[in-house]
């Protein structure tokens, strides 16, 4: 699904991303966006017309979708939608939300959503009930993603750098977000292969930690006649990001949802996470031999591990 093909000498994607706010109503502690994290940001409406028309040029998706943090706080949304179906960039407008600020929508953002995402997490509540969103939904022919409540987070990005190269290339071979969600960016005039890598920088700087900035690891959309051709690479390619030297992916240990204050947002720039790398090393491991080995063999060599634990302990 995630494959890229040319159609009418045009790249095609699974899906890309634009950020519309990159902070968030909400403070959940390793969002992978670090929202909690970021100062209070909107999106440029006359960049963002800029960067998909010209993106939409070389490159046509299935799914569009308008993230955050909370792209809900973005005061012109309705505006990005409309100028999303004028371009045609994708085959649908898909919208990923908290849901707090749902019951504020008028009809037209029903209408022009076509797909929408709601994430539920313990103890937030939202003013509009299940099933009005399903109601909504029904009413103006949008398909609802109601999430199941989400309980952990994956510890992704990290304040320690992954040294091991091989470590390094590893954990990107199994990331989900890089290889299978297809969770691909637009920021600021560029292409990035994961959601993650633009906020980099700035994300590390908070910790006291150097970084290059995005373009290390973006692809110039403006003025780039090999768009097509270079975009088609990268999502091809088996060499890592620069941001993945920070990152996990989806090897790393989930920890439990919870919403941080100040203090805890300050922990969480301080965290060594060194533990975390080994943790991942471990499961990169079991990850690569889980696609190899047959799931009924699998069982048996956990149950085989578990029977010599005990008779060993």
């Amino acid at each position: 699904m995630n494959a890229p093909v040319s159609i009418r000498q045009k790249v095609k994607l699974f899906g890309v991303e634009y950020n519309l706010a990159e902070h968030c109503n909400l403070s959940c502690y390793h969002c992978d966006h670090a929202s909690p994290l970021m100062a209070r940001k909107f999106a440029s409406l006359a960049d963002y017309e800029r960067d998909i028309r010209a993106f939409s040029e070389a490159v046509h998706v299935e799914e569009f979708r308008l993230v955050g943090g909370e792209p809900l706080l973005h005061p012109q949304l309705l505006d990005f939608m409309r100028i999303a179906r004028d371009a045609g960039i994708g085959d649908k407008i898909k919208i990923y939300t908290n849901g707090m600020l749902l019951h504020t929508m008028p009809d037209e953002f029903w209408a022009l959503t076509d797909v929408l995402w709601v994430s539920t997490y313990p103890g937030v509540r939202r003013r509009m009930s299940d099933e009005a969103i399903a109601a909504k939904c029904d009413e103006h022919g949008t398909q609802l993603d109601l999430r199941p409540t989400i309980t952990e987070f994956n510890r992704s990005f990290i304040n320690s750098p992954v040294e091991d190269e091989g470590l390094v290339r590893r954990i990107f071979s199994q990331c989900k977000m890089a290889n299978e969600y297809s969770c691909f960016a637009i920021y600021e005039g560029m292409f990035f292969r994961c959601s993650v890598a633009p906020f980099a920088q700035e994300r590390l700087r908070m910790a006291g930690i150097e970084f290059p900035g995005p373009e290390v690891d973006g692809i110039r959309i403006h003025g780039n006649p090999r768009l097509g051709e270079e975009i088609d690479a990268r999502v091809r390619s088996k060499e890592p990001l620069k941001a993945c030297t920070h990152c996990l992916g989806s090897s790393g240990p989930m920890v439990p949802h919870r919403q941080v204050n100040r203090q805890g947002r300050t922990e969480w720039l301080e965290e060594d996470n060194r533990a975390d790398i080994e943790f991942a090393r471990r499961n990169v491991r079991r990850q690569a031999l889980e696609r190899h080995v047959p799931p009924v063999a699998m069982r048996a060599a956990r149950k085989g591990r578990r029977i010599l634990d005990y008779l060993t302990s």
